[in-house]
C-alpha cells in the first residue's frame, strides 16, 4: 500500500519534515512535554517521538585506551564519542522492569540531507526492547485490618512480556549544547503471531527513518539558543 507523506512543522515551526499525512500529532490528545513531539499511527501501535536533549559529553576512561568502534569504515575519536552518545540515549528510555532483550550493535554514521542539518554528526542505532505490563487480578486490595491482607494476597500481578523494535536517529548538535534525538517504537505484540505482518511493521519503520533522514530540516536555530 502507498503512504502519502506531507509536511509537518515542530516546535512552533523551528523544525519540519515529512511525515504520513494519517499520522496524528499526540497533542492534539494529551498534553506533551516541551522538549518532545509525537505523533501516532491511527492503525497500529507505532509512534515517532522527536526530543530536544542536553549534549552528552564524552565521559572520561580513567587508566583504559578508549577504543574506536568501526561501522562502515574507521571512526574518529570524535565518532566514537558520539557513538557511546548514541547508546546512551537509547538506553536512557528504557525503565524497569524493561529492557534490552539483546545488546546493542555499534550505531552507524550517516549524514542528513538537508543543508541545515547535514554538517552535524548523525548516527542510527536499532535494538528490541523487552516491554513488560504488569496485570492485576482479583478483587482490589482493602487497607484495612486482616480482610485489606487477604485482598492484598488474592490480588496476584499477571505481568505479560513483548518486544518493542526501536529506530532511533540522534544528530549532534555540539555548538548548540543539544542531541536531537528521533525514536520510532513498533511494538511487537499486535502482529507478533504474523512473521509477514512484523517484517512489514519493521519494514515500513525503516522507510519512515529514511523518509526523516530526507526531509528534516532547521528553520530556525534559535529554538536551540545562541551556538557556542
Amino acid at each position: 500500500m502507498s503512504i502519502t507523506y506531507n509536511v509537518r512543522e515542530l516546535y512552533g515551526g523551528a523544525v519540519a519534515l515529512e511525515l504520513p499525512t494519517e499520522f496524528i500529532d499526540s497533542s492534539d490528545i494529551r498534553q506533551i512535554p516541551d522538549h518532545q513531539e509525537v505523533f501516532l499511527s491511527p492503525t497500529t501501535l507505532m509512534s515517532v517521538i522527536f526530543e530536544l536533549n542536553d549534549y552528552v559529553q564524552p565521559i572520561p576512561l580513567s587508566g583504559q585506551q578508549q577504543q574506536t568502534p568501526q561501522t562502515n569504515g574507521a571512526l574518529t575519536q570524535q565518532d566514537s564519542v558520539d557513538v557511546d552518545a548514541a547508546k546512551y540515549h537509547f538506553t536512557d528510555v528504557i525503565a524497569p522492569p524493561d529492557t534490552l532483550a539483546s545488546p546493542l550493535q555499534n550505531p552507524q554514521k550517516i549524514s542528513m540531507r538537508h543543508a541545515s542539518l547535514s554538517g552535524f554528526p548523525t548516527f542510527v542505532v536499532a535494538g528490541n526492547i523487552n516491554s513488560v505490563e504488569s496485570r492485576s487480578r482479583g478483587p482490589p486490595p482493602s487497607t484495612s485490618g486482616d480482610g485489606g491482607r487477604q485482598a492484598l494476597a488474592a490480588s496476584s500481578s499477571n505481568p505479560t512480556q513483548s518486544i518493542v523494535y526501536q529506530l532511533q536517529l540522534l544528530v549532534r548538535m555540539k555548538n548548540y549544547a543539544t542531541d536531537l534525538c528521533v525514536r520510532i517504537n513498533v511494538p511487537m505484540k499486535e502482529v507478533a503471531q504474523d512473521d509477514g505482518e512484523v517484517a512489514a511493521e519493521v519494514g515500513f519503520a525503516r522507510e519512515l527513518l529514511e523518509r526523516v533522514v530526507a526531509t528534516l530540516e532547521v528553520r530556525d536555530f534559535g529554538l536551540f539558543g545562541a551556538a557556542a
